[in-house]
């Protein structure tokens, strides 16, 4: 029978227009409970996960900035709802701050806490996190920051949850090299992960190669490899353009691009000769993708129409 690791999902590319191509099947593994292994992705810092932990930490350092206060209550480690934190805020002057929130060592509990306690209670761990980021490593503040809102059970629990754990853990190793390589503050550590967010990298993988598991990548990835089920993916995305961006002039040693909307004379002169030029790669590309499946080759069909 055909198990996970027969299966290869083949892609031209990962991004397009800078959307991660690979997020609705990786999604739609994820609710399967399918075994898969990303190589090569870029969308790390895109993860739900990730981003409620950037802004958890920028909460932690910055708790007089109220919006990432809010989004930290607000999201996936707190997941307070809308009216109680609008009611919390009322009755404290207007303000979610963490510095400000009356401490709960400060009062007389009489059974459970209510859910404005609960608010409270999540604005003083906040509050304690600023206040001993600097006396201890960084990755102390995320490890306690994780294991106060249980957040290792409650990512494991949800559909992908090992991807999202393992990318939440990959943080905390990222503070550890931070610090490793001489960081010098909390600050510095989320400034540098803040900055990080335009920059493509790939999610911490849940399997090593020679696992278990659907791997999807691109077919430059693939090739020299060999899998007993291909499914080329994104059929759509076109073998190659019809405006050549750069072109060579071997003879002259000279590479001529486009820039701001403006195209050099050479590069108009060498447009069919770079065109063709791109037909053929893409065609060769479609070939390497084609030829990677030992049994079965799916070639997925989107339309209602002959598409050349």
């Amino acid at each position: 029978p055909v198990q996970a690791r027969h299966v290869a999902i083949l892609f031209r590319r990962f991004t397009s227009w800078g959307t991660d191509v690979t997020r609705p099947y990786v999604q739609a593994l994820e609710a399967r409970q399918i075994a898969h292994l990303l190589v090569g992705g870029r969308s790390f810092h895109e993860r739900e996960e990730v981003d409620a932990l950037r802004v958890a930490l920028s909460a932690i350092e910055w708790p007089d900035d109220e919006l990432s206060v809010y989004a930290t209550l607000r999201g996936g480690f707190f997941a307070f709802p809308d009216h109680l934190l609008l009611e919390y805020r009322n009755a404290h002057h207007g303000r979610l701050n963490p510095i400000a929130a009356l401490s709960v060592t400060d009062r007389v509990r009489h059974g459970e806490p209510t859910d404005l306690e609960a608010v409270d209670d999540a604005l003083a761990l906040l509050r304690s996190l600023h206040r001993q980021r600097n006396r201890v490593p960084v990755q102390d503040t995320v490890q306690a920051l994780l294991r106060a809102t249980r957040a290792h059970a409650g990512l494991a629990l949800r559909p992908g949850g090992e991807q999202a754990l393992a990318n939440v853990l990959h943080v905390v190793e990222l503070a550890r090299q931070y610090e490793a390589a001489d960081g010098m503050s909390f600050r510095g550590f989320v400034q540098q992960f803040l900055d990080a967010t335009h920059i493509e990298a790939g999610e911490s993988p849940i399997l090593e190669e020679g696992t278990d598991g659907v791997r999807l990548m691109t077919v430059h990835k693939a090739k020299g490899l060999e899998f007993p089920v291909v499914i080329l993916a994104d059929i759509t995305c076109r073998l190659s353009s019809d405006r050549p961006s750069r072109a060579l002039v071997a003879a002259r040693g000279l590479c001529v691009q486009s820039l701001a909307g403006c195209t050099p004379l050479e590069l108009v002169e060498l447009r069919d000769a770079e065109m063709a030029r791109d037909r053929a790669e893409g065609h060769r590309l479609a070939y390497v993708a084609a030829t990677r499946a030992r049994d079965l080759l799916v070639v997925p069909g989107v339309g209602d129409e002959p598409y050349p």
